[in-house]
């Protein structure tokens, strides 16, 4: 893929964040870990080229880190990934599309 890439990985358990930044890591792909959206937000989410977000953690959740991003000028791709995958259908039935990835994670999926 290329070092150009930088991905943030949000997500409130540390063997998610851990176990996916070292399998994008070994792709050649930055990546920095957040314990929480708001996390993210308060460091500066457009630098960098994607998001992958859990859906549901203490604080802002990921799909309204992805509004949130939506919202400003600079917007940044948002994954969306949860082992509830039945949770998003009110958010779809509302006309919003976003990329989803269940849990446990596929990692070829996720490449």
């Amino acid at each position: 893929m290329g070092a150009n890439i930088a991905i943030a990985i949000v997500d409130d358990d540390e063997l998610v964040r851990t176990s996916m930044a070292g399998l994008l890591r070994s792709f050649g792909i930055r990546t920095v870990a957040f314990e929480s959206a708001d996390a993210l937000l308060a460091t500066g989410a457009d630098s960098f080229d994607c998001i992958v977000s859990d859906l549901q953690m203490p604080g802002t959740s990921g799909l309204e880190l992805r509004r949130i991003l939506n919202s400003q000028a600079h917007v940044v791709p948002v994954i969306i990934m949860t082992a509830f995958p039945e949770r998003v259908n009110d958010a779809r039935r509302l006309g919003e599309h976003f990329p989803l990835i269940e849990k446990p994670i596929d990692s070829g999926q996720l490449i």
